[in-house]
């Protein structure tokens, strides 16, 4: 029996950024129905990871493969089977939270008649109705946060890519976003960066931990949510006080 290929793989990546090594042979896998988080201290390399993911930046060696197929091999089709949503979310503030939506359908080459459904079912999805009508410069971080997302599924990607999502919510907001994060790795992955340990406990199945532009850890988070907590913190510590240490 043929073993079916991960979603996404990553094969010894490496990028330079302004004459300095960003990430150096970085190499790990992801599966469907995977929540993946990539945990680690401000500038470990989890943005630029995810940029390289998403299509957006190209990496200076390695590969990266999406289903077996090679991103290079075809970049704009295998774009098309990701959702990728930055940390700092691009909206046209002029547009109401409706035409920016049907704005990012148009963009992806969705007929009329898809891209009004699809534009329908993310508004729903992520409750957004009752913003549907109000300008994104005018909605709050957490509404603008969801219209992100609802841009990112208009096309139903296989592998969604979200940097820093819980990055300024309440702990309301945080919640739903748990709830919201479960319901989407139906059928399709998700990678997710974050430093924040109690974010990647509730929301992923499995971790990658980044320090200083390498994987230090790669592994399931299969405990309850308070062990998982536990494990995280330490096995954190023990990855970057010591390496924060040696640097001071």
């Amino acid at each position: 029996m043929v073993a079916t290929p991960a979603l996404l793989e990553l094969d010894r990546v490496c990028r330079r950024l302004a004459g300095r090594a960003v990430l150096q042979d970085v190499s790990f896998s992801l599966h469907r129905e995977d929540v993946l988080g990539l945990l680690g201290v401000n500038g470990a390399g989890k943005s630029t990871t995810l940029a390289i993911i998403a299509g957006v930046l190209k990496p200076d060696a390695g590969r990266v493969r999406i289903e077996g197929r090679d991103m290079d091999d075809d970049v704009r089709a295998l774009r098309d089977r990701i959702g990728w949503v930055p940390e700092r979310v691009p909206l046209w503030s002029e547009l109401t939270v409706s035409e920016a939506l049907e704005a990012c359908g148009r963009l992806r080459g969705l007929p009329k008649s898809a891209r009004k459904a699809a534009c329908e079912r993310e508004l729903a999805r992520l409750e957004l109705e009752a913003v549907a009508h109000r300008l994104c410069g005018q909605v709050s971080l957490g509404q603008r946060r969801r219209v992100g997302l609802a841009q990112a599924l208009l096309h139903e990607p296989d592998l969604l890519v979200l940097d820093e999502p819980g990055n300024g919510l309440d702990p309301v907001q945080n919640a739903q976003l748990c709830d919201l994060i479960g319901s989407l790795s139906r059928g399709r992955g998700i990678i997710l960066s974050s430093h924040v340990l109690a974010e990647v406990a509730a929301m992923c199945n499995r971790v990658v931990i980044l320090h200083d532009g390498r994987v230090r850890h790669d592994a399931k988070l299969d405990a309850s949510l308070d062990d998982r907590r536990g494990r995280l913190e330490a096995q954190f510590r023990a990855i970057a006080q010591p390496m924060a240490a040696a640097a001071a």
